[in-house]
């Protein structure tokens, strides 16, 4: 596994993580499910471990992922390899229904890494993240505040935030501040927005950029088509309207013209974001073996450049 420096931290992360979302197992809020379907306990440990033997050394979870269920398996799998590999988590969203509510307040932050700590049975974290990005000046002051105590009490080594698809705050707060180690954010060859201004920005800052949810939610796994719907025991049946759906599936739609030579979608999606020298790793999720050695086999395969630019063609059209 490549691995490549996260930001100006001293981190070398392979390029390939784990996203740790579907490995705390079905949960629910009111009956209604807050995560991708089920992975029990058993299968978890067995996706970590064969996550650490095929070279991977960074696991993202968060506390909101099962209630706090993927923190404890996770914590639980990678106990006696804790010194080998690098733990990233999150917090800042307050589960709720039917939405969630967020607090990134000085005292949250403090009190949310401890709980973390002990569900991941560690001593520090390798990178402590807010769930979601500062919406207010306060907010931005609160997190600097909270990131600085945490780092002298060393409960983390480095702090960072997730802003999904807030690319406006994330350029804002690469402009304005200087406290950040990494950014984490969605990019797709379906979502290609960051290409603009924030993956330049990031570059130039030297902050860490960890792409969550490479495969766009699964639309770039080749395993939907069409007429697709998800069960009600998927986030997602709540989540996508058929216009949705139906969108993402026909962007998804245009880039078949990359699958070849034994390449599956989800390989050449996941090659086409390691093409991009700014991403320090990316963090698909697995709910068995056969998804991770498959995600992991990505790794050895290259766009090439005549692929590159007809990938940027396609992606010019929603650029505006």
């Amino acid at each position: 596994m490549i691995k490549r420096r996260l930001g100006k931290t001293d981190l070398l992360v392979s390029e390939i993580g784990l996203g740790c979302y579907q490995l705390g197992g079905y949960t629910t809020i009111n009956e209604v499910p807050i995560t991708f379907g089920s992975v029990n306990e058993k299968t978890a440990l067995k996706i970590i471990n064969a996550a650490l033997e095929l070279g991977v050394n960074v696991f993202d979870t968060a506390d909101y992922y099962s209630l706090g269920s993927s923190e404890k398996r996770l914590g639980k799998a990678l106990k006696k390899h804790r010194s080998e590999i690098y733990i990233l988590t999150k917090a800042g969203i307050i589960p709720s229904h039917p939405h969630n509510s967020t607090d990134l307040s000085y005292h949250y932050l403090l009190s949310a890494i401890d709980r973390s700590l002990n569900r991941l049975d560690t001593d520090y974290i390798d990178l402590f993240q807010t769930h979601k990005p500062p919406q207010t000046e306060n907010e931005i002051i609160n997190i600097e505040k909270a990131f600085a105590e945490i780092k002298a009490q060393g409960k983390a080594n480095y702090c960072g935030i997730s802003i999904g698809v807030r690319y406006d705050i994330g350029i804002e707060l690469l402009k304005k501040t200087d406290f950040i180690d990494a950014i984490q954010l969605y990019f797709s060859l379906i979502d290609p927005m960051p290409l603009k201004e924030l993956l330049p920005l990031a570059k130039k800052k030297k902050v860490g950029v960890i792409v969550a949810e490479p495969l766009a939610q699964g639309f770039l796994s080749g395993k939907y088509k069409p007429g697709i719907f998800f069960p009600k025991t998927d986030i997602r049946y709540y989540g996508y309207s058929k216009t949705i759906l139906h969108t993402k599936l026909e962007k998804s739609q245009k880039f078949q013209f990359l699958i070849k030579n034994s390449r599956t979608f989800n390989q050449v999606a996941l090659s086409y974001i390691l093409s991009r020298n700014e991403i320090s790793t990316c963090i698909p999720g697995s709910k068995s073996i056969r998804q991770l050695k498959s995600n992991i086999k990505s790794s050895e395969i290259k766009l090439t450049d005549n692929e590159l630019k007809e990938i940027s063609v396609i992606q010019s059209e929603w650029m505006n």
